[in-house]
């Protein structure tokens, strides 16, 4: 049975809010940035007010995904499946990684990725309002 496409068109607007708040931050994430540091990408973290209950929101609550990628693995001590899951906004996609060993532990991240001008931007949460970014041109 396909997703109803309100599902899709209601997650893929939470996610724009998430780059419109980034894209609003663009000056503020780029004023003390070395551009030549940018040609080797430069990792810093963040505290960014009002983006955690966005971001959880359009991309930890999201229930509508698609499956990118699936790998069963087999390691020393077990087997275990990794599935990537993706919403994309063109050059803006946010992406769910979840890992399900054989133990039963089950891990799950989530990544933020969009362009600013000719910089690719990389997001992570650390907690709530923190954030760990990772740009590069």
């Amino acid at each position: 049975m396909p997703i109803d496409e309100r599902f899709r068109t209601s997650a893929l607007e939470k996610l724009r809010k998430v780059e419109e708040f980034i894209k609003q931050k663009e000056a503020e994430l780029l004023e003390d940035t070395d551009q030549e540091d940018l040609e080797y990408g430069i990792n810093m973290e963040l505290s960014l007010k009002g983006l955690g209950e966005l971001w959880e929101e359009a991309i930890e609550k999201n229930h509508y995904m698609e499956v990118v990628f699936t790998e069963v693995m087999e390691h020393h001590d077990g087997a275990y499946l990794k599935v990537s899951f993706r919403n994309s906004l063109g050059d803006t996609y946010a992406e769910r990684y979840v890992s399900i060993w054989s133990s039963g532990k089950v891990d799950i991240s989530h990544t933020f990725f969009m362009k600013l001008g000719d910089i690719r931007l990389r997001v992570e949460r650390v907690k709530e309002d923190t954030f760990r970014l990772f740009m590069k041109k």
